[in-house]
């Protein structure tokens, strides 16, 4: 246990600084995109939409359904088994939901600039929602910590005493070096790079009649999502955001030869799919 329950100041302005940035930067994304490639507000609105409703909702009711299960124990037991379930699950509710997002938006699209603001949107929502509630929870006990210590997080979440697992959860966040935080913000930008570019390529099957791309959207998916809980076993955290920033540039090389051959398509006249 450490000496001293208390959270240093850097640490804090740290976390108020990524908590913020999961907010500014991914709309700072679509008023780039909506500027310069033509894309429209309702699909920025739409990602925000979709990505709870399907990855949240859908996906997690399916995700305790199994992890608690009579199957649960054989596949958390299991790394490899675990990773594949993770990744798949990940790929098909959340492809599944672009697919869906842009098969019912499609007569409004004008554009691939469309699938970049859906992008923002997803990715945006999902930043907002996992790493900035996270900074913004871990803030608020660190500020009760602070004040008055375990009592301060007794009195702040009202359930009575803390049990030695809850004390425990504040150790890293007292323990914590400030820049460590950091890396959350850096995770968030290099997913976002992987929902833009997923999208540009569930767009194209969409917009193009391809067949191809949604299924090779949802591998492509399911494959970051699982090489991540592979490395995350081995790897400290620099080597598993590294390994994801590699998928990252892949993805956008790929989706943008995608985005270049939509835009000189015009990507106007559908096609049966």
């Amino acid at each position: 246990m450490p000496e001293s329950w208390n959270v240093s100041f850097a640490a804090m302005a740290v976390m108020a600084l990524v908590g913020l940035f999961t907010v500014v930067f991914p709309l700072g994304l679509a008023l780039v995109f909506w500027r310069r490639c033509g894309g429209q507000w309702r699909f920025f609105l739409l990602g925000c939409v979709v990505f709870p409703l399907f990855a949240m909702t859908l996906e997690g009711s399916v995700n305790r359904a199994v992890l608690h299960g009579p199957m649960g124990g054989a596949v958390t037991g299991n790394l490899a088994l675990y990773a594949l379930f993770g990744g798949a699950m990940a790929g098909i509710f959340e492809e599944t939901g672009r697919l869906a997002a842009f098969s019912l938006a499609r007569r409004w699209s004008r554009g691939p600039g469309d699938a970049l603001l859906y992008g923002a949107g997803h990715g945006g929502i999902e930043a907002a929602l996992l790493a900035g509630s996270m900074m913004l929870n871990n803030l608020l006990v660190a500020l009760a910590l602070n004040q008055d210590g375990l009592a301060g997080v007794e009195a702040l979440m009202g359930t009575g005493p803390l049990s030695d697992a809850q004390i425990a959860t504040l150790v890293p966040l007292v323990t914590t070096p400030a820049w460590m935080y950091l890396w959350s913000g850096f995770e968030r930008v290099v997913a976002i790079a992987i929902h833009l570019s997923l999208s540009v390529l569930v767009y194209r099957g969409v917009r193009t009649g391809e067949r191809r791309w949604f299924p090779l959207a949802v591998l492509l998916h399911a494959g970051v999502d699982a090489c991540a809980i592979v490395t995350s076993a081995f790897l400290p955290i620099a080597g598993v955001e590294l390994v994801a920033l590699l998928w990252a540039v892949g993805l956008v090389l790929l989706a943008r030869r995608s985005y270049r051959a939509l835009a000189v398509q015009g990507a106007e006249t559908p096609e049966n799919p």
